[in-house]
């Protein structure tokens, strides 16, 4: 068995993790002990949304934490449009583009320290770093993680004097990553089923106008 998923069942049978999420085609066990934040502040942002394609659609999809105030860790997960394999050639790409996206979008210094591939059921690059912000030197771990159409990517920050005891739950919970692909046999998606009525409704109306226009030439030529 892989390393890493025995050390992710072996957290989960000891309840380092907490209650599977789901959420915008994606599922995954977080650390135990974090919640989702309020989402009203976060709707709409682009934090931790690296692309490859700075014009790829992508947006921030959860909020998570483990506290309140300054020595909180936080777990974010955004949702990129486009695939994104994870192969080794990805990886120096993938890189490049956190250090973009921290430096030109959120105005931060972020300092590399190891990049990585990870493989297993969901591979995934691995970028780690730290940076200094409000006088606090945070660890963060940025992972893209593999998938065909939108991708996730992970972003997780906490005071680098907690990371080392955080680290393995950490990795745990991206070994419990999975992405949900399309089900034709489950059921339709929303937008799809508006589509389908306003299609429905639409060809009623003409089949309705077709049968009118019928009755009147039949009425016409009856009394003529």
């Amino acid at each position: 068995m892989h390393a890493a998923s025995l050390a992710a069942g072996l957290l989960t049978l000891t309840g380092a993790l907490g209650t599977e999420l789901r959420r915008d085609g994606y599922q995954f066990r977080p650390p135990e002990g974090f919640h989702m934040v309020r989402w009203e502040q976060y709707a709409g942002s682009r934090v931790g949304a690296v692309a490859l394609d700075a014009e790829s659609p992508r947006a921030l999809s959860a909020a998570l934490t483990d506290g309140e105030g300054p020595d909180a860790a936080t777990f974010l997960v955004s949702v990129v449009g486009g695939g994104f394999s994870a192969s080794p050639s990805d990886r120096e790409d993938f890189a490049s583009a956190v250090m973009q996206h921290y430096q030109r979008e959120l105005g931060l210094q972020l300092s590399p320290e190891r990049v990585e591939r990870i493989g297993g059921t969901t591979p995934r690059v691995e970028v780690l770093g730290t940076l200094r912000e409000a006088g606090q030197v945070r660890t963060v771990l940025i992972a893209g993680l593999a998938s065909e159409g939108e991708h996730a990517v992970v972003t997780v920050s906490a005071p680098a004097v907690r990371w080392q005891a955080l680290a393995p739950q950490v990795r745990a919970s991206l070994e419990t990553f999975r992405h949900e692909p399309p089900n034709a046999a489950g059921p339709v998606p929303r937008r799809m089923l508006g589509a389908l009525a306003g299609t429905l409704a639409g060809a009623l109306v003409v089949s309705y106008t077709a049968w009118r226009r019928r009755r009147q030439r039949h009425a016409a030529n009856a009394s003529g």
